[in-house]
């Protein structure tokens, strides 16, 4: 089983930059979904390389040379599993869409994601895993919570440039937003209560925390 650090002699990963055939793509997604699936399941101590080549296909070679060892599969699998929440940004700029129908669909997106009974596991054993291996837990929220608030930070810098938001300090406004979010739902979740959440009910909680935070930044109309 690999654990962190212990793929040192794993070659590096491949320059993102590369150009991939059609075929190296396709390997790389299956790669991708099969470790997701993998780290959901067993958590990060759990899971194992291997597994996760034995349900992709392909060689640990290939692996290793895509994503250079168990730390970089993990976080790239993370990134794209979050993806789906953080892509609604772009959409909204590249669409004009108005703030509150972004961060409304935003709040939903990460509600459901962050309360999967399988992403409050992973989190669990990371909580845990963190404890022997400090750098395990930088990675995740480096990668993870901070670069999902650092995305919501820069579409609220943009907002209050185009004069819809007014925000003395975006960064710090995300932060406030997300977690308004996941308030008392993700201690208790965390902690084993079994809260049962449905997606009406992640759709509710998003648009509250909405309504309460753009009491708070809209821009004045005078």
């Amino acid at each position: 089983m690999s654990r962190l650090g212990s793929s040192t002699t794993a070659e590096q990963p491949e320059n993102e930059g590369a150009t991939l055939t059609a075929r190296g793509i396709a390997r790389r997604e299956r790669l991708l979904d099969a470790a997701r699936d993998v780290f959901l399941e067993q958590g990060y101590a759990g899971a194992s390389v291997n597994e996760v080549v034995a349900r992709a296909g392909g060689s640990l070679a290939t692996l290793y040379k895509q994503f250079g060892n168990k730390e970089g599969l993990f976080t790239a699998a993370m990134e794209r599993h979050i993806g789906a929440a953080w892509a609604v940004l772009e959409e909204g700029r590249r669409d004009r869409q108005a703030p509150e129908q972004v961060l409304y669909e935003l709040g939903r997106r990460m509600l459901m994601l962050i309360f999967n009974p399988s992403v409050i596991r992973l989190v669990r054993g990371l909580a845990f895993e963190a404890e022997r291996s400090p750098e395990l837990g930088e990675l995740f929220l480096t990668r993870g919570p901070d670069q999902t608030r650092q995305a919501l930070a820069n579409y609220l810098s943009d907002q209050v440039a185009s004069g819809r938001l007014d925000i003395e300090d975006p960064r710090e406004a995300a932060g406030i937003f997300m977690g308004m979010l996941i308030g008392e739902w993700h201690i208790d979740a965390l902690l084993g209560r079994d809260l049962q959440l449905d997606e009406a009910q992640c759709n509710a909680r998003a648009k509250r925390c909405l309504t309460i935070f753009l009491a708070g930044v809209a821009a004045s109309s005078n």
